[in-house]
């Protein structure tokens, strides 16, 4: 017999203003067997495209938000979204979330399955050319998998540097 877990309402407003006021930018709703949600203030400036093995839907419940997708030619198209706003991003769609200052998200995708990889890219923004992959891992979305690849881009200039035309990826304030 299936037992259902115990079910609570979360209240976004506060949990919001709990995670501003200890400083994060994001912290995990909820990570069970099969799904994961998120709360999120965005990274500042980010510049990377990650490509998610599984569908993300994405609320906007504070600001606005500018979903950057790669097409399957590469071309850049934008989904701008605004409080109450949501978006289906297709698992291997290539996205980039940009937002202001005062933003807030709501992410909701599921427990990856044995064996699959997330990918984050980081293109030029003087020549266009790719200047960065990696593949990794994604388990546990409390140990901040992303974050962890952002610090590992960011902290080293060789890996930010263009190979074609030498620009510098420039590291977020």
């Amino acid at each position: 017999m299936n037992i259902m877990k115990a079910m609570e309402t979360i209240d976004l407003e506060a949990l919001m203003e709990k995670t501003a006021a200890e400083g994060n930018g994001r912290t995990v709703v909820w990570q069970d067997s099969e799904s994961i949600a998120f709360l999120s203030s965005g990274r500042k400036r980010r510049m990377d495209f990650h490509v998610d093995p599984s569908d993300e839907v994405t609320l906007v419940l504070k600001g606005e938000q500018r979903l950057h997708c790669l097409t399957g030619d590469g071309e850049e198209k934008v989904v701008t979204m605004g409080p109450g706003q949501m978006t289906l991003c297709p698992g291997g769609v290539p996205h980039s979330p940009r937002v202001d200052e005062g933003t807030w998200f709501l992410v909701f995708e599921r427990v990856r399955k044995p064996g699959e990889r997330d990918r984050f890219m980081w293109f030029c923004e003087n020549c266009g050319k790719k200047v960065y992959e990696v593949d990794v891992t994604v388990g546990n979305y409390s140990d901040d998998p992303v974050g962890q690849v952002h610090r590992e881009f960011y902290g080293d200039e060789k890996l930010r540097t263009c190979k074609d035309c030498g620009s510098v990826v420039p590291e977020p304030e």
